[in-house]
């Protein structure tokens, strides 16, 4: 469940497939340089929406790629009103990180996720998702961090 910031109170969410018609509903004020319609040229990524249970908007997206040992994030966005300050809800990219981790597992790649971070979020990711990196920018979540995700978020 979200947290719905001015409020307090938690909110139910749907996670979902997204359709490539989706995509016109994530503008204006999302990442400008984010290609989301990239993703839907490649049948190996899985394209995914978050959203209130019993709403339309997406409050945030992933795109994801099962690699065998690992689900590998391509891109995690957050809407423009779920950013900073003033988000209207809390831990929508928390659950998607726990999402991630679900179909990790449910793919056979025991929870594991890998990514390429900015250089400025990587303590974050660590301090939030139980990340660790590997490298200047890459970074995973094991198995184990992973699987709390999952509990603290999807269950």
């Amino acid at each position: 469940m979200l947290i719905e910031n001015a409020t307090g109170r938690q909110v139910p969410v749907t996670v979902t497939r997204m359709q490539l018609r989706d995509i016109q509903e994530m503008r204006p004020g999302w990442t400008p340089g984010f290609n989301w319609r990239l993703y839907f040229k490649y049948p190996a990524v899985e394209v995914y929406k978050i959203m209130v249970t019993g709403s339309n908007r997406i409050e945030g997206a992933l795109a994801l790629e099962y690699q065998g040992d690992h689900v590998w994030i391509h891109l995690i966005e957050k809407s423009p009103f779920n950013r900073g300050a003033a988000e209207q809800y809390k831990y929508v990219a928390h659950h998607l990180f726990a999402f991630a981790a679900k179909r990790s597992q449910e793919l056979g790649a025991e929870g594991f996720i890998a990514f390429d971070a900015k250089t400025g979020l990587m303590e974050h990711y660590q301090q939030e998702y139980g990340a660790i990196a590997v490298g200047r920018t890459r970074m995973f979540i094991p198995d184990v961090a992973g699987q709390r995700l999952i509990d603290v978020y999807l269950t």
